[in-house]
């Protein structure tokens, strides 16, 4: 067991932009080793107040989901594996040596991924510290249409909640939601972490690959974190899609305004060909 183990690969974004087809999608990988539960929000959790509130809750849930999992299929159940577990949900958590100790069942001859599209959002200080933390990891920033990811996030939260949104009011207070802007701020998310990181280190990839031509995608990531080919054979399967929900006319024009920005930005900053890809 090395305690001291990090993560080779890191997915950092954007939320709604294909992040779960990626994590599942590389862990039918035998040289790639995934932690138990997707999203760790190690970095996000350091330097973003609001998600200092839930990620606890979500370590939780996704602890005891993987236990559940493991129940569910091993016979006789591994007990150093769920001791592992419970270790992880032992305070402190999410602090540093919590976060290495994740990755520390790694096999040697894997390389470790972690996707937390959160990780696209910290500020400045926490870009820097994760470049001084992670001097040699690979990331990967998945890009989608500005709208469209937007139409999903809002869907996505307004089924989170105990009722679906029926008036007007409702609607607002999801639309004045500060996440619905920032997890797909690449205006000012994209700048930050392209000064830190070139092209070596950070591949950006536009999400309409993944329906058009997911292998292809997939080679442009073997190739930048150094990777043999693979087969994939379920490659072109859908991985949680939000659920669909009628948006009101009103709704989607201040999503178009939200949007416009974006877009620009990404035309400008990523071209008009890689931008129609997204």
């Amino acid at each position: 067991m090395n305690k001291g183990r990090k993560p080779d690969i890191l997915c950092i974004g954007a939320q709604k932009a294909g992040t779960s087809w990626l994590h599942v999608t590389l862990a039918t990988r035998r040289d790639i080793w995934v932690p138990p539960f997707k999203e760790l929000h190690f970095f996000d959790h350091k330097f973003i107040a609001e998600c200092r509130r839930w990620a606890p809750w979500h370590v939780k849930q996704g602890l005891q989901g993987a236990r559940a999992r493991h129940l569910a299929s091993a016979s006789p159940p591994d007990e150093a594996y769920l001791a592992y577990l419970d270790r992880l949900q032992t305070a402190p958590i999410l602090n540093g040596t919590w976060y290495k100790y994740i990755f520390s069942r790694a096999p040697e001859d894997q390389k470790c991924l972690d996707v937390t599209p959160e990780y696209s959002c910290i500020p400045d200080e926490g870009v820097d510290f994760f470049r001084r933390f992670l001097p040699q990891s690979k990331l990967i920033y998945l890009i989608r249409n500005p709208l469209d990811r937007l139409k999903s996030q809002l869907r996505m939260n307004a089924h989170r909640r105990k009722k679906l949104p029926s008036s007007p009011q409702e609607w607002e207070a999801l639309l004045d939601m500060p996440a619905l802007r920032t997890r797909g701020d690449y205006l000012n998310n994209v700048p930050r972490w392209s000064a830190r990181f070139t092209p070596d280190r950070l591949l950006y990839l536009p999400y309409g690959q993944i329906g058009k031509d997911p292998l292809s995608l997939l080679r442009k990531i073997e190739h930048h974190c150094g990777l043999p080919s693979s087969a994939y054979t379920q490659a072109a399967e859908r991985v949680h899609q939000t659920a669909p929900l009628q948006l009101p006319d009103y709704v989607i024009e201040r999503l178009e305004k939200l949007a416009a920005p974006q877009a620009a930005f990404l035309r400008s900053h990523f071209g008009e060909s890689f931008y129609q890809e997204t």
